[in-house]
């Protein structure tokens, strides 16, 4: 009796060990993008068997994916970037979409229309409305790479100067000496919050100044940033510890092409 009275508490034990060992789609929320959306015929009806081909021109990754029953298609996990979607049947035109930015905890939604014809013609869609915000419910901002390097930033070239661009920010300022923060961290206080309540993060890693935690540990140099998103409001469960501003921010991964820069603080006499 007593054996069998162990059986159930170490098939419980093994359950809840490969629990925790499975992997959670929803972790990879805040650090990847994704592209949803339905295939469809003129008349608005499902397509499906559909082969849908993501891409990213700037590093030559292809993936693929087939719509389903309801001619729903997902890409999960993708790398902050600029993608191109091709959607082929046969007995359909192929349709073409290009330069759909994809950034990190923000879904992208592409709902394709297919035209009757031959799989040899193609439908290019050069520009297309902004669509409204439909796949998740938080309150967020995002900036790109192109922001990051072209507006005005503080003399240390810090990314957080930006945080003035976000509903709710008070302007984000330098809040100690330069020796308890040498890489010059701005603090800044989100929906009247406290300002040791944000939670910033680059590259899925949380990022904290121990000691004076109202500042990031590190402050990413602001060449290196492809994405920053900062959610201040019905933020996802994995972009937790925050109360005022969620920051997540992701660097660039690389392309094909070599690209370099350089700055100088120092001033020009002649």
């Amino acid at each position: 009796m007593a054996h069998l009275a162990r059986v159930p508490v170490k098939a419980a034990t093994v359950v809840a060990i490969a629990a925790m060992l499975a992997p959670h789609a929803a972790s990879a929320q805040a650090l990847y993008g994704s592209i949803v959306g339905v295939v469809m015929d003129q008349s608005g009806l499902a397509v499906p068997g559909a082969t849908v081909t993501a891409t990213n021109p700037g590093t030559g990754s292809t993936l693929e994916t087939v719509s389903d029953e309801a001619g729903s298609y997902t890409f999960q996990n993708l790398l902050p970037g600029v993608y191109d979607l091709a959607v082929s049947l046969e007995g359909f035109r192929e349709s073409r979409q290009t330069g759909i930015a994809v950034s990190a905890g923000n879904p992208v939604r592409r709902d394709i229309k297919l035209e009757v014809g031959a799989l040899t013609e193609v439908v290019n869609v050069v520009a297309e409305v902004a669509l409204l915000k439909t796949e998740k419910a938080d309150l967020s901002t995002k900036l790109t790479s192109k922001e990051v390097i072209n507006l005005p930033l503080n003399q240390y070239r810090n990314y957080q100067a930006l945080l003035n661009l976000v509903p709710g920010a008070t302007p984000a300022q330098f809040q100690n000496a330069e020796i308890a923060t040498p890489g010059r961290a701005l603090s800044t206080s989100v929906n009247g919050t406290q300002r040791n309540s944000n939670a910033f993060s680059v590259d899925g890693a949380r990022s904290v100044d121990v000691w004076l935690p109202h500042h990031v540990g590190y402050v990413q140099p602001a060449e290196t940033i492809e994405t920053v998103n900062i959610s201040t409001n019905n933020f996802d469960a994995d972009q937790g510890m925050a109360a005022g501003a969620a920051v997540t921010v992701v660097t660039k991964s690389g392309t094909n092409e070599l690209r370099g820069s350089a700055f100088s603080s120092g001033t020009r006499t002649s």
